[in-house]
């Protein structure tokens, strides 16, 4: 008779617990994906700002470059910006690469829940 009335217990515990681990885990792959699409941009802007540093490189050969990195991972809504442009650039001068992309339409939850904000990596290098 006793063990009947535990069977109810557990299932109030469990009805209490699944809202906190489902929070637990939407958090989880969110976190993951955010962390994706910062590693994304970070590897595009290496490789774009790489292919830029290069002699007789050229903005078209860098952001093709970045792009490529990006379109491999799916990352959507992107913008790839170049201060000085590479063919301008003479060497020594230092030159930097801006990507930035949309967090909420990289992200699987993110867009339904918390409003849109942009991510952005920096890098500089100087020209050869």
């Amino acid at each position: 008779m006793r063990r009947n009335r535990r069977t109810g217990a557990a299932l109030v515990e469990f009805a209490v617990c699944i809202p906190v681990i489902m929070i637990l885990i939407l958090g989880s792959m969110e976190a993951s994906s955010t962390i994706f699409l910062k590693q994304s941009l970070h590897s595009a802007a290496y490789e774009g700002i790489r292919t830029a540093t290069l002699r007789d490189s050229d903005e078209a050969a860098a952001t093709s470059e970045a792009e490529q990195v990006l379109r491999v991972r799916n990352i959507r809504n992107f913008r790839i910006v170049f201060n000085p442009l590479p063919e301008d650039a003479v060497r020594g001068e230092r030159i930097q690469i801006q990507v930035t992309a949309s967090a909420s339409e990289n992200s699987p939850f993110m867009g339904r829940v918390i409003p849109d904000r942009n991510i952005t990596v920096q890098l500089t290098m100087l020209k050869e």
